[in-house]
């Protein structure tokens, strides 16, 4: 009798079992093969991603506090640098960062624009809570920065952030009619320069803690662990490995002995 064969027109025997898979399982297992190596080797990158990021974040907060002339001179790349400059608060000019809470309460975190040489620095000041209603917004403490030798102009220091503008909200703000302090959903500094008549600078300014500002100030930088993205990744190379499994075992058969 001759050896049988699958639609594939392949059959293997071993010992006392034969591999007969058919044509579209076998179509599809390596389509589902190729995606789940892809998405666990796209994990790894990430996790490596990550740890790029909070080493780079664990060294530069080290570092003396630089001039913003010193800062710009590094390109694009301006997060997580201490920074010190001096110009002068336009108290008049705050956004409220919506949906923004602290132990369960909700309220906005404060940005207020800072002139200094000639460019608005936008300084997150920190947490305040939200009014009694989402329609009267909380008194903002006055600004309390220390100011310059001669006490024309005021010195602030904090770290730099560089915000995604493709965080997701449900609606985007429209800054073609503003109030102030205008309520944002997110924080865009390329739209945010149609606010003022000076250039925005890329970077946001966020302050040293201070218990006296009347801001709380436990900034978080919202990156994941790189250890969740190797645990990711260790899901997508296990359920490749388990599809393989099912592919052999369902498309194996046992022989029967033949006298």
């Amino acid at each position: 009798m001759g050896n049988s064969t699958s639609q594939t027109g392949f059959g293997l025997r071993f010992g006392g079992f034969f591999f007969s898979p058919g044509l579209i399982p076998t179509v599809v297992t390596i389509l589902l093969l190729c995606l789940l190596v892809n998405l666990g080797f796209w994990q790894m990158r990430r996790a490596h991603a990550k740890e790029f990021l909070l080493e780079r974040l664990a060294q530069r907060t080290q570092l003396a506090p630089v001039t913003l002339d010193q800062l710009l001179s590094h390109g694009s790349d301006l997060a997580d640098y201490p920074l010190q400059v001096t110009g002068r608060f336009l108290e008049q000019y705050s956004l409220l960062l919506d949906n923004r809470s602290h132990n369960g309460i909700a309220g906005y975190q404060v940005l207020t624009a800072f002139l200094t040489e000639g460019r608005i620095l936008l300084v997150n000041r920190g947490w305040i809570a939200r009014g009694p209603s989402r329609d009267v917004f909380p008194e903002i403490p006055a600004v309390a920065a220390q100011p310059t030798s001669d006490g024309t102009l005021q010195r602030v220091s904090g770290v730099t952030h560089q915000p995604s503008p493709n965080y997701f909200v449900l609606k985007e703000d429209d800054y073609t009619k503003v109030s102030w302090p205008y309520l944002i959903q997110k924080i865009d500094l390329e739209k945010s320069s149609l606010l003022f008549d000076y250039p925005v600078l890329p970077f946001v300014l966020r302050l040293q803690p201070d218990q006296s500002s009347g801001f709380v100030r436990e900034w978080h930088n919202n990156i994941m662990g790189p250890e969740k993205h190797y645990g990711y990744a260790l899901q997508w190379f296990s359920l490749a490995f388990a599809l393989v499994v099912i592919y052999l075992v369902v498309n194996t058969s046992k022989t029967k002995n033949m006298q």
